[in-house]
């Protein structure tokens, strides 16, 4: 995983205990570079705002996500205000838990007066030795990670709005203006020249490379034909374009007319792809966020019963869940999609999420305002016989609930939830004060 890259700058003033400034920076760096971070620092102490503001600006200009200004001792305020002013970028301070250094005493009046003028930061108080601390301080850094990496990133919405959905479609000036994501369109007749003119050679290539991977196959060889074009077509289109970003709609055109794009959308998730189905925008940002938390994958699916004595939410998908999920593809069955449902076929991937440690978030939004749904909670693995009880030919994840589910029911507000491995829920929370997104941890 690429490291993040991160800005430290130290401030002292000449008259003040510069030793104690010193060994502060030396340590904050040592300390950080072992959190396995790309530290750019300094070898000097600054005491001037045009230095501040000099060095602050050459480390954005190297690509750093935040930069922390570290406070040596007593400092002039106006160095952090001017420089945070000046180069616009997250920044945080950071005061020592040094009495000899008065390095609090600085972080009060520095903290106050960008409060005072409305500037935003983070403000972290303690030892460069303190585990919690130094947790804090990498939370808040993957979180301006997000928020860089989503900056100037492109979403494809390929083939338009699903009828009825609501809750899947953005208002692309508001995403544009909160996240920088840019919203641009693929037409499904694309992918569907792409896909019925695939050359019959790389499609027998993959079919020989992908199938054994997977346990039974239950779909003819006319199905599986049609949904391994649409991979190769999807994925062409994406690649050739550059989107790593995109919301699919399936339905009515491609599924009744061609195929689902189930197996296609599994494929790519699995391949680093984030791809949410029937065109939901929100989806696709939040898998994304997930995945830029965790650094790996995250499903999309549709919240389908929430079970109160035993707290876990089934999450069940039409067959897009990345089939890496199940940690085994050799479990991962290839099933028909309904009939009910397509009209034209499609494969299915049909598998439980393995355990796991998790974290679930959804994108939304109540009146114009964006909020964000954020719980963690443990997968289960369930056997197959379970998925009768809902749909057998389909996906599952049965995450075993740490929240209150009475007020997880209250703040649904979408038929799609998205899952990754690992506990990131403070990440999430850090972002989206940064964002001014409304958090909702129930």
């Amino acid at each position: 995983m690429k490291k993040i890259k991160v800005g430290i700058i130290t401030l002292s003033l000449p008259r003040e205990r510069v030793d104690l400034a010193s060994k502060f920076h030396s340590d904050a760096v040592s300390s950080l570079k072992a959190r396995n971070l790309d530290i750019y620092s300094h070898d000097e102490l600054i005491f001037e705002t045009s230095e501040c503001i000099k060095k602050a600006q050459e480390f954005k200009e190297k690509g750093v996500c935040a930069i922390l200004l570290l406070l040596g001792t007593w400092v002039n305020s106006p160095s952090v205000i001017d420089t945070i002013r000046e180069v616009q970028i997250p920044f945080a301070i950071w005061a020592e838990d040094n009495p000899a250094s008065f390095s609090l005493t600085a972080g009060g009046i520095v903290h106050g007066s960008l409060d005072e003028l409305g500037l935003e930061h983070k403000f972290f108080y303690g030892s460069t030795s303190s585990t919690s601390l130094l947790d804090e301080i990498i939370e808040y850094i993957k979180a301006c990670s997000i928020m860089n990496n989503l900056n100037n990133q492109r979403l494809c919405v390929v083939g338009g709005r699903v009828p009825g959905m609501y809750t899947t479609m953005a208002d692309i000036i508001q995403i544009k203006k909160v996240f920088g994501i840019e919203i641009e369109h693929v037409d499904s007749l694309q992918v569907y020249l792409e896909a019925v003119n695939a050359p019959v050679l790389e499609i027998e290539k993959l079919k020989k490379d992908l199938l054994p991977q997977f346990g039974k196959i239950e779909p003819n060889e006319q199905i599986i034909d049609k949904s391994i074009r649409l991979y190769f077509a999807l994925k062409k289109v994406l690649t050739d374009k550059g989107y790593k970003v995109a919301a699919v709609k399936c339905m009515d055109e491609m599924i009744n007319n061609y195929s689902s794009f189930c197996l296609a959308n599994s494929l790519l998730n699995d391949e680093g792809f984030t791809i949410s189905c029937e065109g939901d925008i929100y989806g696709a940002i939040s898998m994304q966020i997930l995945k830029e938390a965790s650094g790996s994958i995250s499903l999309f699916g549709d919240i389908n019963h929430l079970d109160y004595q035993e707290k876990i939410l089934r999450i069940v998908n039409c067959g897009s869940m990345p089939s890496i999920m199940s940690g085994n593809r050799k479990e991962v069955d290839l099933a028909c999609q309904y009939d009910y449902l397509s009209k034209a076929g499609g494969a299915t991937t049909v598998f439980s999420v393995k355990d796991s440690p998790v974290t679930a978030a959804r994108l939304f939004r109540v009146r114009g305002e964006l909020g964000m749904l954020v719980f963690n909670g443990n997968s289960v693995k369930q056997p197959k016989e379970r998925f009768k009880e809902s749909r057998e030919r389909w996906p599952q994840a049965f995450i075993k609930l740490e929240c209150s589910t009475d007020n997880l029911i209250q703040h649904f507000r979408s038929n799609h939830m998205h899952v990754c491995f690992g506990r990131y829920l403070n990440i999430i929370k850090e972002f989206c004060r940064l964002k001014a997104i409304d958090c909702v941890l129930p």
